[in-house]
């Protein structure tokens, strides 16, 4: 297996991950239902903001969390998001950029369920 190294990667990590979403009976809903997602604009997004992440490029411009805020999820919808990406960086990528990649999934996921005060900040555990 290789390691995320270029853009194109990205694009199939981000992909492979939102196919898997799209296939979640648990997370579908929230995109498809709720959000009503239109992938043909939020897919570049994603591409240039996990680029940003995972390889130091330029290109995201925007607010994640504003997006996320009014969602009705729960703190199983970020525990599933993260297996999901977990789990597609495992099927696909080893190596120091898989690593960012689930560690940057890890700290977005704590991070959003915290501000939407689904897990205590003192509780000292991550997702």
């Amino acid at each position: 297996m290789k390691d995320i190294e270029t853009e194109a990667d990205v694009r199939t990590l981000v992909d492979e991950f939102y196919g898997a979403i799209r296939a979640d009976a648990l997370l579908n809903p929230i995109f498809t239902d709720v959000a009503q997602v239109d992938w043909q604009h939020h897919l570049p997004k994603m591409y240039a903001f996990w680029s940003g992440l995972i390889l130091g490029k330029t290109g995201y411009v925007g607010q994640p969390f504003a997006a996320h805020m009014n969602l009705p999820i729960e703190r199983g919808h970020f525990e599933r998001w993260l297996q999901l990406f977990h789990a597609t960086v495992d099927r696909l990528y080893v190596g120091p950029g898989a690593k960012r990649a689930k560690d940057a999934a890890a700290s977005i996921a704590h991070t959003f369920a915290m501000r939407m005060g689904l897990i205590d900040p003192m509780a000292g555990r991550m997702l």
